[in-house]
């Protein structure tokens, strides 16, 4: 496994993180090492380049991200699965490992190709180590609390777990898979007792409903699935950072018109009769709903770069896509937090969301927090520190009343 003290190159000339790193620590990020301090050890980067917002370079968000790649390739205790090809799928498809990449039939897609065949999955492969993020976890990601919002043998005792899958943000314009992914991840495995899938999600000029849709198939295949994943069907919370939290929201009250679009295209790319009688026969209605920071409206005080990066600027998207106006009765539970100073995605967002859910009689829990800015994924350093413990409890709670039918 990688270190601090190997260099950057060393690191970046290893298969398959060269070509793939960018799935798990955006390749945007990686443009601030100057081809100068590419001999430099990690370490050394770290003192000598800065992030876009000031701070010293992700040194060891960029390692463990390299490490993840490596466990996904030599030890296979990831797997990333192809959605809209379940013919490649491990999991879909049992005999695909001849069309897959490695040996084992472990698909390590390259990064950045922002099309159908790239949208995916990642999480603990369920033969090696379905738990992986809990495994694998640094340190950055254990709060600076003790975790109590569930109990201690239901985080490692239940064979059956609940399971999440996390929508990192980035405006419709990237994806910031490791803050908004992978310490998620790891946070809700190894705290929450949750199965956790990260999902890879086309983004501009991949325009609506094209994003809807990789996450209903998203919902569609972990529910088809649960078996395979020892996860209850029943307790599927979905999760999003910013626009990601939008793309989570929106699918919410889309779900039914977005199944329809699924199967109609799976169809189309030659998905196997079987595949298409699975997913047909479950809901893609997520059973939870988790908002960090989220997008909600297009109507006023929005975030434009979100807003015009998923419609194209149709102005006939703006309120079919405003959250607040769609919720009923029947909308999922919903946890939602902002922070008041979010110079980005304005915290009304969230206040908005809470006036409608409440005039629905939905349940929720809505918090905001005086300071933190935004994109503060965990944000165990700002006024918000406890959001994860606080979701978790909510979810602990409301995800009980939906548990116990899946054997």
């Amino acid at each position: 496994m990688f270190t601090k003290n190997d260099t950057f190159e060393q690191i970046m000339n290893t298969e398959p993180v060269k070509r793939a790193i960018g799935n798990l620590f955006p390749t945007c990020w990686l443009e601030r090492i100057d081809a100068k301090h590419y001999s430099h050890t990690m370490r050394q980067i770290e003192t000598e380049v800065q992030m876009e917002w000031g701070v010293p370079f992700l040194s060891d968000a960029f390692v463990e991200s390299a490490n993840l790649l490596m466990e996904t390739a030599v030890n296979h205790r990831f797997l990333f699965l192809p959605l809209w090809n379940p013919d490649m799928c491990p999991i879909a498809s049992p005999d695909s490992a001849d069309n897959c990449q490695t040996s084992s039939g472990n698909w390590i897609p390259d990064a950045d190709r922002n099309c159908a065949d790239t949208v995916w999955l990642f999480t603990g492969h369920p033969d090696h180590d379905t738990t992986a993020f809990a495994h694998t976890a640094a340190s950055a990601s254990v709060p600076p609390y003790p975790s109590k919002a569930v109990p201690l043998e239901e985080r490692t005792g239940n064979s059956i777990r609940p399971a999440v899958i996390i929508c990192p943000g980035g405006g419709y314009e990237m994806l910031s898979t490791y803050s908004e992914g992978i310490q998620l991840a790891q946070r809700l495995e190894r705290d929450g007792g949750y199965k956790a899938f990260i999902l890879s999600y086309r983004i501009t000029p991949n325009y609506y409903p094209l994003p809807q849709m990789d996450l209903a198939l998203a919902v569609l295949h972990v529910r088809a699935f649960a078996s395979r994943y020892q996860i209850d069907p029943n307790r599927i919370l979905i999760t999003g950072s910013s626009a990601g939290g939008h793309l989570c929201a929106s699918e919410a009250f889309l779900q039914e018109s977005l199944k329809t679009l699924v199967l109609t295209e799976l169809a189309s790319r030659s998905a196997t009769p079987d595949i298409l009688k699975k997913y047909e026969a479950c809901s893609a209605r997520p059973d939870g709903v988790g908002l960090l920071y989220p997008v909600i409206s297009f109507l006023s005080e929005y975030h434009q770069g979100s807003y015009c990066n998923l419609t194209g600027q149709q102005e006939g998207l703006r309120e079919a896509l405003s959250v607040e106006t769609h919720i009923t009765s029947d909308y999922p539970p919903v946890y939602a937090f902002a922070n008041e100073d979010d110079g980005c995605v304005p915290a009304s967002n969230t206040k908005r969301l809470e006036e409608a859910l409440v005039k629905a009689d939905v349940a929720h829990l809505c918090q905001i927090f005086p300071t933190g800015d935004h994109g503060v994924g965990l944000g165990y350093d700002c006024s918000c520190s406890t959001w994860s413990e606080q979701m978790l409890a909510f979810f602990h709670q409301e995800l009980q009343t939906a548990a116990g039918t899946y054997k």
